[in-house]
């Protein structure tokens, strides 16, 4: 075999790889961009893991752009080398033929593949930062809200300090009405204002599906650490919306809403029964108790009335069960805590 027709097998067989190969970028970015928007999708919503993954898929589709463009360069020398050493031979179709209209001169142009490639993978770089922008920007006004609501604010200044004492006292002696209810078959609960996961660890521990509704980043920060039981969802969302993925309308069948109430505005108080009304299962309960006694105005809290809370459950459609009043578990003498039970009809 010659030197000129080695050389030129060579160069043919290397284009083809570099042809082979240009034909899975879309592939790998198809599947780099797929991957990446499905682990943002199972992220935590606190955690800085979402947008990371988005940026990595902006990055990612513009790197394979640069990528596309260098392979298409090398494969145009090849191919102009092997137009010139065998110019009979070689099949040219860098221009469109004579006899083509215009739209067929469009899809046949010289590098049309690549540019077609090219504009998939700007698309995919540009929505992911799209998203990248609808995160950051979630986040920062997130945390503009955190700082204006001093409930939230309290519970991120103190969340270590709250826990020992919340720990301290245990779901049966916090709430003894309520053991009987999950000895039964497994249930999904939706625990509203779940501080340090106590509640939502004993209701786990017992077979149970909880879904732990916390605002504050410091108190889940602190849940995570004290139990980390993966039938526990920790969700960042509050009430009067409840706006979070996982809780969806008629989802489960026990709500609670302990030491919440005096923590939401009156006026979002009716839409908040209405938004537990809403996500409980027909026949499911709704447990919320109430703080008879001052309120501390710098943790959030407003003031509460046992007949202002009935009357705006019964007109969100509840029929209401009062299960007594009860003394405060931490030892302050003011403050009393009424128990009341909203059952949402079948």
């Amino acid at each position: 075999m010659s030197l000129e027709k080695e050389a030129y097998e060579q160069n043919y067989l290397q284009f083809r790889s570099l042809n082979q190969i240009m034909w899975q970028i879309p592939v790998l970015a198809m599947t780099l961009t797929g991957g990446l928007w499905f682990a943002v999708s199972r992220a935590d919503s606190e955690s800085l893991v979402a947008p990371m993954l988005l940026l990595t898929a902006v990055v990612g589709n513009l790197a394979l752009v640069v990528v596309l463009r260098r392979f298409r360069f090398v494969m145009g020398k090849y191919l102009d080398w092997l137009k010139k050493s065998y110019p009979s031979g070689f099949v040219d179709a860098s221009s469109p033929d004579d006899d083509m209209n215009p739209v067929q001169r469009f899809f046949v142009s010289n590098e049309r593949v690549r540019q077609t490639f090219s504009l998939l993978l700007f698309w995919a770089a540009g929505v992911s930062a799209v998203l990248f922008g609808v995160q950051v920007w979630a986040e920062m006004n997130k945390e503009s809200k955190m700082d204006n609501n001093p409930g939230i604010a309290f519970y991120e200044q103190h969340a270590a300090a709250l826990a020992d004492s919340y720990e301290a006292v245990s779901f049966a002696d916090a709430y003894p009405f309520l053991v009987p209810v999950f000895s039964g078959n497994h249930l999904q609960v939706l625990d509203i204002g779940a501080g340090t996961g106590r509640d939502a660890a004993w209701i786990a521990e017992r077979g149970h599906r909880v879904y732990a509704v916390e605002p504050s980043a410091a108190m889940r920060t602190v849940a995570r650490s004290l139990h980390p039981d993966r039938r526990i969802t920790w969700i960042d969302a509050r009430l009067p919306s409840l706006e979070a993925p996982p809780i969806q309308p008629e989802a489960f069948e026990i709500v609670l809403a302990n030491a919440v109430w005096m923590h939401i505005a009156p006026e979002d108080r009716g839409r908040s029964l209405a938004r537990m009304y809403e996500v409980t299962a027909p026949g499911g309960s709704v447990y919320v108790s109430l703080r008879i006694g001052p309120q501390d105005a710098r943790r959030g809290m407003f003031e509460v009335s046992a007949d202002s809370f009935v009357a705006l459950a019964q007109a969100a459609g509840y029929d209401t069960i009062h299960h007594g009043e009860f003394p405060d578990l931490l030892g302050r003498p003011s403050v009393s805590w009424s128990m009341y039970q909203l059952q949402k009809p079948l």
